[in-house]
């Protein structure tokens, strides 16, 4: 046990295996538990969207102004608050105290987003290389799609006298996030000293590689579509195809498992040498879908959209990513990595409130955002994947 301690990556990992559980006990499932608690599908996106925005504020903060080596505590007093506004919309259930659950939801999104995009800043402090960040991926999406398997199992059936809904899961979670705040608690890191940020020098390097503002900007748009059409995914597939919540879990769950393995299966067997090809697999077919989708307003058209937007989340990954990140400058490796989280994180945040104010609308216009902003996604990723062919010509 001893041994265990000592070894901070392990304990780390089994942290974040833990909090990755929680996360997957009841994420999938928030949207829902907010509807039956009488928050309308715009209001939810809201919520949502806001929440992804002060995210982004606040974890830009993190790294500029709180150097690694103080990140634990950061992160301890962030899952206490998770904790906290987790047991009081426990008890809010049912109630319908619409504002402060909107209130409390707000900040219970925020906190559970900022301690996955700090998690890696803090092995950082440990270990700075391929293999821990790799495990890193791995033990957060495995043990997130363990937790969401139980609950899709669980959901709907009586144990102990006790009926698991939605409710339920989200007490899971705060128990799991608990567990995950005591190994924390138990880590202990050095207070080594490391050099400070330099914010001019770091604007400097990025004003002298502008095309790593194109690339963050690619990444926003990308992840904007993504949050347009599948921003509140178990409310599109309950609501909007029928599905029931268990059906619908299963169908995320399935579906993503086959993402992960397909990912793999491109790397080594379907990676096209030009990655113009690639683009036109992973988004131009995503494209053509949505223009269908407009033309026929079908809901099995829109079924068979929706599985191949969850295949293809994974495959095809590194047409943009993989090579600015391992290209660039380590030291200014963690920011960017940090920039393409937030990017991410606004894009979504855009989409799902654009995904909320069309989302009870005929499917031809609901689809509408995702077609518009995936048609200009695609024209810049083009224009995007040129650049960077011209950058490996100079080199």
């Amino acid at each position: 046990m001893q041994k265990l301690k000592e070894n901070k990556s392990f304990c780390l990992l089994f942290f974040l295996a833990l909090f990755g559980f929680s996360i997957g006990l009841f994420d999938n499932y928030r949207e829902l538990w907010m509807n039956t608690n009488g928050l309308s599908t715009t209001t939810i996106s809201h919520v949502i969207s806001v929440s992804y925005i002060v995210t982004v504020f606040v974890l830009f903060y993190f790294t500029i102004r709180v150097s690694t080596n103080k990140l634990k505590w950061g992160i301890c007093i962030t899952l206490a608050l998770n904790m906290i506004t987790g047991a009081i919309l426990i008890c809010l259930n049912g109630t319908e105290n619409a504002f402060l659950i909107k209130f409390l939801m707000f900040f219970n999104i925020a906190f559970s987003q900022l301690i996955l995009a700090s998690v890696y800043p803090l092995m950082m402090n440990i270990s700075k290389d391929d293999i821990l960040y790799t495990k890193k991926s791995f033990v957060e999406s495995l043990f997130s799609k363990l937790g969401f398997l139980l609950v899709a199992v669980l959901l709907g059936k009586t144990i102990f006298h006790t009926l698991v809904e939605y409710n339920i899961c989200l007490l899971l979670s705060v128990i799991f996030n608990f567990l995950a705040f005591v190994v924390l608690m138990a880590v202990s890191l050095e207070n080594n000293t490391e050099e400070r940020f330099n914010m001019k020098k770091t604007i400097h390097y990025f004003n002298q590689n502008k095309v790593l503002y194109f690339f963050l900007f690619v990444n926003f748009l990308g992840d904007m579509i993504w949050g347009a059409i599948l921003g509140m995914p178990m409310l599109l597939l309950t609501d909007n195809l029928g599905f029931s919540s268990s059906f619908a879990s299963f169908c995320i769950l399935g579906l993503g498992i086959c993402s992960n393995i397909l990912s793999m299966l491109v790397v080594k067997h379907f990676r096209f040498k030009n990655d113009h090809g690639n683009l036109m697999i992973k988004y131009g077919i995503r494209v053509l879908l949505y223009i269908v989708v407009f033309i026929t307003n079908s809901k099995m058209v829109l079924l068979g959209t929706l599985i191949y937007l969850f295949l293809t989340d994974l495959p095809y990954s590194f047409i943009f990513g993989s090579y600015f990140i391992n290209n660039i400058e380590e030291k200014y490796s963690l920011f960017l990595t940090t920039l393409k989280y937030c990017s991410s994180l606004l894009g979504k945040a855009i989409g799902t409130f654009f995904c909320g104010l069309v989302f009870h609308l005929d499917l031809r216009y609901f689809v509408i955002p995702a077609l518009i902003i995936g048609i200009i996604h695609y024209i810049f990723a083009s224009i995007l994947i040129e650049k960077r062919e011209l950058i490996v010509k100079k080199n």
